[in-house]
């Protein structure tokens, strides 16, 4: 097994399947919360950047601002319609490594609540209903209302419609216990994991990672960008040039659901192990 991949395989129809995935899976875990949202009243030329957002029960992408002395709505403080653009920004896992992962873009409608009531009805779950729940009427909670939403990533540009929102509502397994084990593996473990996938070992897919001429070189030869309860997402690095490597996680057997994701990395890299075995066989 090569520990100096040179070239990406090229894709065939199962990996581009689970690219399809993938873009999927991110752009709900990106409106359901995961990552930072910016809020552009284009007509007014104003930016609201300290909101918070996520996706109500109700299948509604909803965002919540907390309104102070040192902090104004501005043109965002109207009982009207505002015509929005929505940035959504996710980075790395990996804090380490300064990479962009992914960034979601739409145009659509805001509309602030009126009420408690019309809050109480949006079935706001995880952090937002834990922020409202804290500090109460201090939040202002509002709705955006959008056709159609751009995944921009490392593959290029996903368009999906306004059904993708309603789809990030449904609760996913968590995947805490699988970013820390994921995390805590050692560099040369992840890189010899990205390298199987790119000697076509193991299944999974890799694209060409652009790196800006001004960027120095990565601290360490690969880390972990991104988490799903189903993929592990790498950043592979060797010499002047980088990958960005997924791999798609087995499914253990007799494992429960907050086990699950952590336990299958732990038979990821156990299979590793057999590969190399298989490869130092004569």
């Amino acid at each position: 097994m090569s520990s100096t991949p040179r070239t990406a395989p090229a894709p065939p129809s199962s990996a581009t399947d689970l690219r399809a995935a993938h873009a999927r899976s991110l752009t709900r875990r990106m409106l359901a919360g995961e990552g930072s949202v910016e809020l552009t009243a284009y007509r007014a030329g104003d930016t609201l950047s300290s909101a918070v957002h996520g996706v109500s029960r109700s299948g509604q992408l909803v965002v919540a601002d907390i309104p102070n002395l040192f902090h104004s709505l501005g043109a965002f403080h109207t009982a009207e319609d505002i015509e929005v653009r929505a940035d959504i920004l996710k980075d790395s896992a990996d804090h380490v490594l300064a990479l962009r992962l992914a960034s979601l873009h739409l145009l659509g409608t805001l509309r602030w609540c009126r009420d408690t009531e019309e809050v109480d009805a949006l079935g706001l779950q995880g952090h937002l209903a834990d922020l409202v729940h804290d500090l109460g009427q201090r939040v202002r909670v509002g709705v955006v209302s959008t056709d159609r939403i751009l995944l921009h990533d490392c593959s290029g540009v996903t368009a999906h419609g306004a059904a993708i929102v309603a789809e990030a509502a449904t609760t996913t397994p968590p995947t805490g216990a699988l970013n820390d084990a994921v995390l805590s593996t050692a560099g040369e473990t992840l890189a010899a994991v990205a390298d199987a996938v790119l000697d076509g070992g193991l299944p999974g897919w890799a694209e060409r990672l652009d790196l800006p001429d001004a960027a120095g070189p990565a601290a360490g030869p690969a880390h972990c960008v991104d988490v799903d309860h189903r993929y592990v997402t790498l950043a592979r690095f060797t010499g002047d040039r980088a990958w960005v490597v997924q791999v798609p996680l087995p499914s253990p057997p007799h494992a429960s659901p907050a086990q699950d994701c952590a336990a299958a990395w732990r038979q990821l890299l156990g299979s590793l192990s057999a590969l190399r075995m298989t490869a130092s066989t004569p």
